[in-house]
C-alpha cells in the first residue's frame, strides 16, 4: 500500500471536494477501469466522475502470470495532483 501521508491528503481532499468514497475503493475503481481498456504496457488516462467531482488516474496496465496488474502513476483530483507509484490490481 501506498504511504499514510499520500492517503491522508488524498482522504482530506476527498472531503474537501464532498466525496463520499473511500479512498482505497476509489483506486481500486480506477485501477479496473485503466484495466477494462486492454491496453497493456504503456501509459493510459482516463476520467471518471465521483459526484460533481472529477477524478483522473494515469498508470500502466501489463500482464503478469496472465493476471492484469495495474500500477497507478498518478491520481488528479480537481486541479490537486497526487504521486501514488502503487499497484492495486
Amino acid at each position: 500500500m501506498f504511504n499514510q501521508e499520500t492517503y491522508d491528503l488524498l482522504e482530506a481532499e476527498f472531503e474537501k471536494n464532498h466525496l463520499e468514497e473511500d479512498v482505497e475503493e476509489v483506486l481500486l475503481d480506477l485501477s479496473e477501469a485503466l484495466a477494462d481498456q486492454g491496453i497493456m504496457d504503456k501509459e493510459v488516462s482516463l476520467k471518471e466522475s465521483y459526484g460533481k467531482t472529477v477524478v483522473e488516474a494515469v498508470g500502466i496496465c501489463s500482464e503478469e502470470e496472465e493476471e492484469v496488474v495495474v500500477l497507478i502513476k498518478r491520481v488528479k483530483i480537481g486541479k490537486k495532483e497526487f504521486e501514488i507509484e502503487d499497484y492495486f490490481l
